[in-house]
């Protein structure tokens, strides 16, 4: 009786693990799947942060290109203001200038302009041009 019952014993035990066998089988199975689906959402994921940062580089890249435009047309023509300005920096001649107050010496020179008020008429002038 013996043999029956360590025949019975082992059958059992091998029952037992055959359950166990399936059951972890099925257990990777499940994991397999949802390691499969996290792999696949964090593919799209990336791809959307991808997509992001290339309209991103794309408007950059479109932004570069306008402002580059933008400067070569500066350089090659100039504002008609711009072009103004040049001029009047290059002036080499003054205009007469308008009598302006002036400050007074106590020894009775004559009164002198102020450097100040000397700019502050060319800044005027330019302003007349402009």
């Amino acid at each position: 009786m013996s043999e029956t019952t360590s025949l019975v014993q082992l059958q059992k035990k091998r029952g037992e693990l055959e359950n166990e066998l399936s059951s972890t089988t099925q257990k990777e199975a499940a994991l397999e799947k949802e390691v499969k689906t996290l792999e696949e959402e964090l593919a799209v994921q990336l791809e959307e942060k991808i997509r992001a940062k290339n309209t991103v580089v794309e408007r950059l890249e479109s932004t570069r290109s306008d402002l580059e435009r933008r400067l070569k047309e500066l350089r090659e023509h100039p504002k008609p203001s711009q072009m103004l300005e040049e001029a009047l920096a290059k002036e080499v001649e003054p205009e007469e200038e308008p009598v302006e107050p002036t400050e007074a010496v106590d020894n009775d020179e004559q009164p002198q302009q102020t450097d100040e008020m000397k700019e502050k008429h060319k800044e005027d002038k330019k302003r007349k041009w402009l």
